[in-house]
């Protein structure tokens, strides 16, 4: 809408090095990387149960946002209009509806307010999530209407995630529910995908086809991981919980750090094979091959993290 437009054109107008910098660090919040890492801090550090439950909700909404995007297939701003800069469009691949990063910023931080419960949690997570959306229509690359959807759907998720566990704990039987129709969804994803993908302007179609579905099959891989690693860490190590705070922050950093490493190791092991961003005019497989890779790649994250990782926390007594 022309509207829309003209919001986005009229945050732009203030711009300076200083506010590109700022919505630059504060879209970061949205992140995946950010949002894994609050996950794995509740998870590891502060109660297994309730990470679990806002991880499998903000992992379903995260999958829920993906799979509108590719059915709606709305143009970013920044491509729509020309006069609308497109600042750090690296953080902007695929779609625009609904705002991914406002999206998962509701989802996380609306569930950390949801079920903590406590005053100073809500309103700083009301505010984070304000600004993730505004940032995003600074940085050109959503429109309000995107970040509106985005951030109702977000909480609304962890507000029905929130009342289902609070009267049923999370089932293997869910879990397999869950994980079929994510790897059900991925496939239907890609196959409708591959058979409609056209080169654009400014993607040929194999780096077009990476593009649209690189978001998807990453939240797939993501959710995947959780579920199939939480299931390994219940059945083969059930840790507990401790109260040192010193323990608890290098169980935290390890944990951090081994899942940078699975993430970034990983990118680079599976460049050598194929680089997303060295697709060439009908190299549709090796488009395909980058996703597969993909979603290997953040399933190994997570599961390391939520599996296979406090395996070793239990063993070194940290």
């Amino acid at each position: 809408m022309a509207f829309e437009i003209e919001i986005i054109l009229w945050l732009q107008s203030f711009r300076s090095g200083f506010l590109d910098s700022l919505f630059e660090f504060i879209t970061m919040f949205g992140e995946e990387i950010v949002i894994i890492g609050i996950l794995g801090f509740i998870y590891w550090c502060y109660d297994k149960k309730m990470g679990e439950q806002i991880g499998i909700t903000v992992f379903i909404s995260l999958v829920l946002n993906a799979f509108i995007k590719t059915i709606v297939q709305r143009v970013r701003p920044y491509i729509a209009d020309t006069r609308i800069e497109g600042i750090r469009q690296n953080t902007a691949g695929g779609y625009s509806f609904p705002s991914g990063h406002t999206q998962g910023t509701a989802s996380t931080f609306g569930a950390l307010a949801i079920w903590m419960k406590k005053r100073w949690i809500t309103i700083t997570s009301i505010v984070i999530i304000i600004l993730v959306a505004i940032s995003r229509m600074y940085l050109g690359v959503h429109y309000l209407s995107d970040v509106l959807v985005g951030g109702l759907l977000g909480i609304g998720i962890s507000w029905v995630g929130h009342k289902y566990f609070s009267k049923h704990a999370p089932s293997v039987k869910l879990y397999k529910y869950i994980l079929y129709a994510a790897i059900s969804f991925g496939l239907i994803m890609y196959i409708i995908t591959i058979f409609t993908i056209q080169s654009t302007s400014e993607l040929n179609d194999a780096a077009n086809l990476y593009d649209k579905l690189e978001s998807t099959l990453k939240m797939l891989g993501t959710i995947c991981g959780f579920v199939i690693g939480v299931n390994f860490e219940k059945s083969h190590v059930n840790f507990t919980h401790n109260k040192v705070i010193w323990k608890n922050l290098v169980r935290f950093g390890l944990g951090v750090a081994i899942v940078m490493v699975v993430r970034i190791g990983l990118k680079e092991v599976f460049k050598l094979f194929v680089d997303p961003e060295a697709l060439a005019e009908g190299e549709l497989f090796k488009s395909s091959l980058a996703l597969l890779f993909d979603t290997i790649r953040y399933f190994a994250m997570v599961f390391v993290g939520i599996g296979l990782y406090p395996l070793l926390f239990k063993k070194i007594n940290i």
